[in-house]
Protein backbone atom coordinates (compact mmCIF):
# COMPACT_ATOMS: atom_id res chain seq x y z
CA UNK A 1 0.00 0.00 0.00
CA UNK A 2 1.51 3.66 -0.52
CA UNK A 3 0.35 6.40 1.04
CA UNK A 4 -2.40 6.55 3.38
CA UNK A 5 -5.83 5.42 3.61
CA UNK A 6 -7.79 8.77 2.97
CA UNK A 7 -10.82 6.71 0.94
CA UNK A 8 -10.51 3.09 -0.38
CA UNK A 9 -13.20 3.36 -3.62
CA UNK A 10 -14.79 -0.10 -4.54
CA UNK A 11 -16.21 -0.14 -7.80
CA UNK A 12 -18.12 -2.57 -8.93
CA UNK A 13 -18.89 -2.22 -13.08
CA UNK A 14 -21.20 -3.93 -15.99
CA UNK A 15 -24.51 -4.34 -17.56
CA UNK A 16 -26.68 -5.74 -14.81
CA UNK A 17 -29.22 -6.90 -17.87
CA UNK A 18 -26.86 -8.60 -19.84
CA UNK A 19 -26.55 -11.62 -16.90
CA UNK A 20 -23.16 -12.46 -15.95
CA UNK A 21 -21.73 -8.98 -17.35
CA UNK A 22 -23.45 -7.72 -14.11
CA UNK A 23 -21.19 -9.23 -11.65
CA UNK A 24 -19.58 -6.11 -10.68
CA UNK A 25 -22.54 -4.31 -9.82
CA UNK A 26 -24.25 -7.65 -7.88
CA UNK A 27 -20.73 -7.36 -5.91
CA UNK A 28 -20.90 -4.18 -4.78
CA UNK A 29 -24.53 -4.66 -3.68
CA UNK A 30 -23.76 -7.70 -1.13
CA UNK A 31 -20.96 -5.90 -0.09
CA UNK A 32 -22.81 -2.67 0.92
CA UNK A 33 -24.54 -5.18 3.46
CA UNK A 34 -21.16 -6.20 5.31
CA UNK A 35 -20.98 -2.07 7.28
CA UNK A 36 -17.26 -1.22 6.36
CA UNK A 37 -15.97 2.06 7.94
CA UNK A 38 -16.80 5.62 6.18
CA UNK A 39 -13.14 5.65 4.69
CA UNK A 40 -14.49 2.65 2.42
CA UNK A 41 -16.92 3.69 -0.59
CA UNK A 42 -19.15 0.92 -1.94
CA UNK A 43 -20.15 2.29 -5.49
CA UNK A 44 -22.14 1.12 -8.38
CA UNK A 45 -20.49 2.22 -11.48
CA UNK A 46 -22.72 0.40 -13.44
CA UNK A 47 -21.71 1.38 -17.60
CA UNK A 48 -20.68 5.29 -16.26
CA UNK A 49 -17.52 4.61 -18.85
CA UNK A 50 -15.77 7.98 -18.21
CA UNK A 51 -18.33 9.04 -15.73
CA UNK A 52 -15.98 6.32 -13.47
CA UNK A 53 -13.05 8.99 -13.47
CA UNK A 54 -14.50 11.27 -11.42
CA UNK A 55 -14.89 8.25 -8.88
CA UNK A 56 -11.14 7.68 -8.99
CA UNK A 57 -9.39 10.46 -9.23
CA UNK A 58 -10.37 11.27 -5.27
CA UNK A 59 -9.42 8.06 -3.89
CA UNK A 60 -6.48 6.82 -2.13
CA UNK A 61 -6.78 3.18 -3.47
CA UNK A 62 -8.91 1.34 -5.35
CA UNK A 63 -10.72 -2.10 -6.13
CA UNK A 64 -12.73 -2.77 -8.75
CA UNK A 65 -14.96 -5.52 -10.14
CA UNK A 66 -15.62 -6.89 -13.44
CA UNK A 67 -16.90 -9.76 -15.85
CA UNK A 68 -13.38 -10.72 -17.13
CA UNK A 69 -13.15 -12.47 -20.54
CA UNK A 70 -9.80 -14.79 -19.48
CA UNK A 71 -10.88 -17.25 -21.69
CA UNK A 72 -11.22 -19.76 -18.88
CA UNK A 73 -13.58 -21.85 -17.74
CA UNK A 74 -16.71 -20.14 -16.16
CA UNK A 75 -16.69 -19.23 -12.94
CA UNK A 76 -13.12 -18.78 -12.93
CA UNK A 77 -11.78 -16.12 -10.31
CA UNK A 78 -9.21 -13.52 -11.41
CA UNK A 79 -6.75 -10.53 -9.86
CA UNK A 80 -4.90 -8.26 -11.85
CA UNK A 81 -3.13 -5.03 -10.87
CA UNK A 82 -3.46 -2.07 -13.97
CA UNK A 83 0.04 -3.07 -14.71
CA UNK A 84 -0.66 -6.60 -15.31
CA UNK A 85 -3.38 -5.83 -18.00
CA UNK A 86 -1.11 -3.66 -19.85
CA UNK A 87 -1.42 -4.33 -23.68
CA UNK A 88 -4.67 -6.20 -23.36
CA UNK A 89 -7.32 -5.56 -25.80
CA UNK A 90 -11.03 -6.00 -25.28
CA UNK A 91 -11.61 -9.16 -27.13
CA UNK A 92 -14.94 -8.19 -29.02
CA UNK A 93 -13.41 -4.69 -30.43
CA UNK A 94 -15.80 -3.02 -28.31
CA UNK A 95 -17.21 -2.67 -24.51
CA UNK A 96 -20.60 -2.97 -23.45
CA UNK A 97 -19.95 -0.16 -21.05
CA UNK A 98 -19.28 2.39 -24.24
CA UNK A 99 -15.65 3.24 -22.79
CA UNK A 100 -13.99 0.18 -21.52
CA UNK A 101 -12.93 -0.09 -18.05
CA UNK A 102 -9.08 -0.57 -19.90
CA UNK A 103 -8.89 2.36 -21.30
CA UNK A 104 -10.65 4.31 -17.98
CA UNK A 105 -7.85 3.17 -16.35
CA UNK A 106 -5.21 4.03 -18.43
CA UNK A 107 -6.88 7.66 -18.86
CA UNK A 108 -6.51 7.49 -15.22
CA UNK A 109 -3.20 6.94 -15.25
CA UNK A 110 -2.45 9.47 -17.88
CA UNK A 111 -3.93 12.39 -15.77
CA UNK A 112 -1.98 10.76 -13.11
CA UNK A 113 -5.01 10.45 -10.38
CA UNK A 114 -4.78 6.23 -10.61
CA UNK A 115 -4.20 5.03 -6.67
CA UNK A 116 -2.86 1.61 -6.27
CA UNK A 117 -5.09 -0.32 -8.02
CA UNK A 118 -6.31 -4.30 -7.84
CA UNK A 119 -8.99 -5.43 -10.16
CA UNK A 120 -11.14 -8.70 -9.39
CA UNK A 121 -12.60 -10.51 -12.11
CA UNK A 122 -14.72 -13.37 -13.47
CA UNK A 123 -15.25 -15.76 -16.04
CA UNK A 124 -18.71 -15.18 -17.47
CA UNK A 125 -20.53 -18.23 -18.61
CA UNK A 126 -23.32 -16.24 -20.18
CA UNK A 127 -24.42 -12.73 -21.20
CA UNK A 128 -27.91 -12.69 -22.81
CA UNK A 129 -30.59 -10.51 -22.01
CA UNK A 130 -31.45 -11.05 -18.23
CA UNK A 131 -30.60 -9.87 -14.38
CA UNK A 132 -29.62 -13.37 -12.75
CA UNK A 133 -26.33 -14.54 -12.84
CA UNK A 134 -25.71 -18.02 -14.25
CA UNK A 135 -25.49 -21.16 -12.09
CA UNK A 136 -21.55 -20.91 -12.48
CA UNK A 137 -20.75 -17.33 -11.86
CA UNK A 138 -23.46 -17.18 -9.11
CA UNK A 139 -21.91 -20.18 -7.11
CA UNK A 140 -18.44 -18.20 -7.32
CA UNK A 141 -20.03 -15.14 -5.79
CA UNK A 142 -19.17 -15.99 -2.17
CA UNK A 143 -15.47 -16.27 -2.81
CA UNK A 144 -14.78 -13.44 -4.79
CA UNK A 145 -16.90 -11.52 -2.10
CA UNK A 146 -14.18 -13.17 0.48
CA UNK A 147 -11.43 -12.22 -1.33
CA UNK A 148 -12.35 -8.66 -1.87
CA UNK A 149 -13.31 -8.74 1.79
CA UNK A 150 -9.66 -9.85 2.32
CA UNK A 151 -8.08 -7.46 0.31
CA UNK A 152 -10.24 -4.53 1.86
CA UNK A 153 -9.08 -5.69 5.18
CA UNK A 154 -5.62 -5.42 4.04
CA UNK A 155 -5.68 -2.30 2.99
CA UNK A 156 -6.90 -1.52 5.88
CA UNK A 157 -4.76 -2.90 8.68
CA UNK A 158 -1.67 -1.81 6.70
CA UNK A 159 -2.72 1.95 7.38
CA UNK A 160 -3.85 1.67 10.85
CA UNK A 161 -0.33 0.18 11.43
CA UNK A 162 0.79 3.39 9.74
CA UNK A 163 -0.95 5.74 11.73
CA UNK A 164 -0.04 3.42 15.16
CA UNK A 165 3.74 3.81 14.14
CA UNK A 166 3.23 7.75 13.27
CA UNK A 167 1.70 8.38 16.71
CA UNK A 168 3.86 6.21 18.24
Amino acid sequence: MQGDLRRLLVLGVGNVLLRDEGIGVHAVRELRQRGYPPEVEIVDGGTAGLDLLHFIEDASHLIVIDAVNGGAAPGTLFRFTPEELDGCVPVSGYSLHGVGLLEVLHLARAMGVLPPTVIFGIQPADLSWGTELSAPVAARLPRLLELIHEEIESWLTTAKLRLEAMEG
